[in-house]
């Protein structure tokens, strides 16, 4: 199972003799942190604190570059496990933030009724965007830094045609509608924020 796991990270060795079951184990724990986080972000935003603050609160720092001082006494218990993208930082919290805009997307679909076609398109886009943003991690654990960079750059261009499409979504009528748009807009540039911040990130890295 060596090949799961980056050769920078001696700390997190690859566990021995782990049995499939131990593994099903392991992709329940990441699907339950990508829920914590989530639900972390929902409490937490709607109070104003911003998403680094939301991430550390959370044991999930941003790593926005190596020379960054990160207290490892606050990390999650599952960062301690075997590395792979199903732990890292950036995976949980993007994943985390996507299924907060998925929720609130269903929701606000629901109520305006908007056409199928329309619905096809935004689903097109969050999978584009989960899978740049994945894409993006790995070239970074890889140590392919400008792959990383352009990566996270087709997640910015993808998250701007999200708000194209989203903008043409009648307005819902109901209060906790509107509520949900704001929050997804607040999903939307926290991600485009983070993965603009992540490409300059990697691009620093590269000189």
């Amino acid at each position: 199972m060596d090949e799961f796991f980056s050769d920078n990270f001696f700390d997190n060795p690859a566990p021995i003799g782990w049995s499939e079951h131990d593994w099903f184990a392991y992709l329940k724990k990441s699907e339950a942190e990508i829920s914590r986080f989530a639900s972390i972000y929902s409490l937490n935003r709607a109070k104003g604190k911003s998403l680094d603050e939301i991430s550390q609160l959370a044991g999930w720092q941003i790593p926005l570059n190596d020379d960054e001082d990160i207290d490892e006494d606050e990390d999650s218990e599952f960062a301690e496990e075997p590395w792979t993208l199903l732990n890292h930082p950036v995976y949980i919290i993007t994943r985390g933030l996507l299924k907060c805009l998925e929720e609130h997307l269903g929701r606000v679909i629901e109520e305006t009724q908007i056409p199928p076609m329309h619905v096809w398109e935004l689903s097109k886009i969050i999978t584009q965007i989960s899978t740049f943003i994945s894409m993006g991690v790995n070239s970074t654990d890889l140590g392919e830094d400008l792959l990383a960079r352009c990566n996270y750059k087709m997640t910015a261009l993808r998250l701007n045609a999200f708000i194209a499409k989203i903008s043409e979504i009648p307005a819902p009528h109901s209060e906790q509608g509107s509520e949900r748009m704001k929050r997804i807009t607040n999903v939307i540039f926290d991600l485009r924020e983070l993965c603009l911040n992540l490409a300059e990130s990697s691009a620093i890295g590269k000189k």
